[in-house]
């Protein structure tokens, strides 16, 4: 099943260790003991310091701006404009949005139903606005903000529902709800778990209150 793969979507255990190491800079500074035992090589630090790169949803603009088109090879840009949604740096200036020049402020005003606006470095769904659940002026708030701090804005994506059991007033019920998987890749070759949650509210963020992660399995016809 082929799929775009959001910004943010990153394994539970490392988005608690980027709070950690958040309140560590904020508190004790890059002179802390623990930055200093990993400088120093005195610890292993599993998801080293450089790992927080990847929590900057800004990277997914980095790989989807057609300025950085000659970085990448005929087959990786195959794969970016398969995955990873249409992402930009909120900022004035002109781009490009499907292969046409755009002037990216005005676009983001007039499209709002089409888009999202996501702060770079948060988690839990934090300062997160949904386009289509906004009316104008709220979304002209948003943008302001988004031009005064690092933000991103990102293209929409339908995500599919299916029906799901659930206990209402102890009486078992089935309804739709969104439904959002991340595999665990590595190159391509292989899956190593998924991480699988479910929503009835448009901002599909378990922190938020906006969904729950749920098990996945693999059924096997006996």
């Amino acid at each position: 099943m082929r799929g775009k793969l959001y910004a943010g979507d990153y394994h539970i255990h490392l988005i608690y260790k980027r709070v950690l190491i958040s309140e560590l800079l904020h508190k004790g500074g890059l002179n802390h003991p623990v930055f200093q035992a990993v400088r120093d090589g005195a610890v292993c630090m599993v998801n080293p310091l450089r790992c927080k790169i990847l929590y900057k949803k800004a990277s997914f603009a980095v790989l989807s701006d057609e300025n950085n088109a000659h970085l990448f090879t005929a087959a990786e840009l195959d794969a970016i404009r398969a995955y990873i949604p249409w992402t930009r740096v909120v900022a004035e200036r002109t781009t490009t949005f499907a292969f046409e020049p755009i002037d990216l402020v005005p676009f983001i005003l007039k499209n709002r139903e089409r888009l999202v606006l996501k702060p770079n470095d948060d988690y839990g769904g934090h300062g997160i606005v949904l386009g289509w659940t906004t009316d104008p002026a709220t979304w002209e708030r948003a943008v302001e903000t988004a031009l005064a701090q690092p933000y991103i804005v990102q293209e929409r994506i339908n995500v599919p529902t299916e029906p799901f059991p659930s206990f209402v007033d102890g009486r078992l019920e089935v309804a739709d709800r969104m439904l959002d998987t991340a595999p665990f890749t590595w190159f391509g070759g292989y899956m190593d778990g998924c991480l699988t949650r479910i929503s009835t509210a448009a901002l599909l963020n378990v922190t938020a209150g906006g969904g729950s992660t749920v098990p996945t399995f693999l059924v096997d016809r006996r």
